[in-house]
């Protein structure tokens, strides 16, 4: 069976045959052209804001949009602001890191010390109790 667009090719052609040439002096006679004014039902305005595009969305429809494209957008865009996020924590943190650590640090040696010479003071005030009861002379 043949296509639909070769059966149409070939019904132009067997009417070509028979329709008379167009005079030379005007060889647009042809061609249609419209010279009358059409004013347009009521109606018609409707199918053609119907057929130019969908009517105007609601509010609803523009927050569940605006939601998509927030989404799309972070979805797109998350590798990217993980590598920023992660540089500036590098850039900015780490000598603030550092810096609480040698504090921390220097308060723990001074705990530490503190600990260290009431350990040692205990020590020795027991060492010197136990003499003076034992009667040892110094």
């Amino acid at each position: 069976m043949a296509e639909p667009e070769d059966l149409l090719s070939k019904a132009d052609a067997l009417m070509a045959r028979h329709r008379p040439p167009p005079p030379a002096d005007e060889p647009y006679a042809g061609i249609p052209v419209l010279d009358e004014v059409v004013t347009l039902p009521a109606q018609s305005d409707a199918l053609l804001t119907e057929l130019a595009g969908p009517a105007p969305l609601d509010e609803e429809q523009i927050e569940a949009l605006a939601a998509s494209i927030r989404a799309s957008l972070l979805a797109a865009l998350r590798p990217e602001i993980d590598t920023l996020i992660e540089e500036r924590l590098k850039q900015g943190l780490a000598p603030r890191v550092e810096r609480i650590i040698d504090d921390l640090r220097g308060d723990l040696q001074l705990i530490a010390r503190e600990i260290l010479r009431d350990a040692i003071n205990t020590a020795v005030e027991q060492a010197l109790e136990r003499r003076k009861s034992d009667g040892a002379v110094f």
